[in-house]
């Protein structure tokens, strides 16, 4: 299976005199079919959410503890846990168990490791392509 994400950075304005302009990455994902989805933030539980909601996985919460919540994917029977932590999420199924970190620097490792995690799921490993958006010119000569 092959995927294309799509990055660009805008830059946004608070929408007062007094706010600061500030950065902001926007992703898009593009399945192989041509449809697409935005992903809140490029790591992990975005890539896994995506593809597991396009693989009509259904989701909900689950209380595991004082204020606390889990995720969990379910889909013909099987269910799939997903926990997170500030910087480390992780997959039940069972008990096979697959920890991670949320966010790599490098791609490749963010790629990697969620077809680790899409595995789980029985999903087939994606190739995925990073393609960055440049902006365009307001005006042109």
């Amino acid at each position: 299976m092959n995927a294309i994400i799509s990055g660009k950075k805008r830059i946004a304005e608070g929408g007062c005199n007094a706010c600061e302009s500030f950065s902001l990455h926007v992703y898009r994902l593009t399945f192989e079919d041509g449809s697409e989805v935005s992903l809140e933030n490029l790591d992990v539980p975005s890539l896994v959410m995506a593809f597991a909601q396009k693989d009509r996985w259904k989701q909900k919460f689950v209380m595991i503890g004082m204020g606390e919540e889990a995720m969990v994917y379910s889909k013909d029977g099987v269910e799939i846990t997903n926990e997170e932590t500030s910087n480390k999420i992780s997959y039940q199924k069972g008990s096979e168990k697959i920890t991670t970190d949320k966010k790599f620097c490098d791609l490749e490792d963010l790629y990697a490791h969620t077809n680790d995690v899409l595995a789980l799921f029985g999903m087939e490993s994606v190739t995925f392509e990073y393609r960055l958006i440049e902006p365009q010119p307001l005006y042109q000569d």
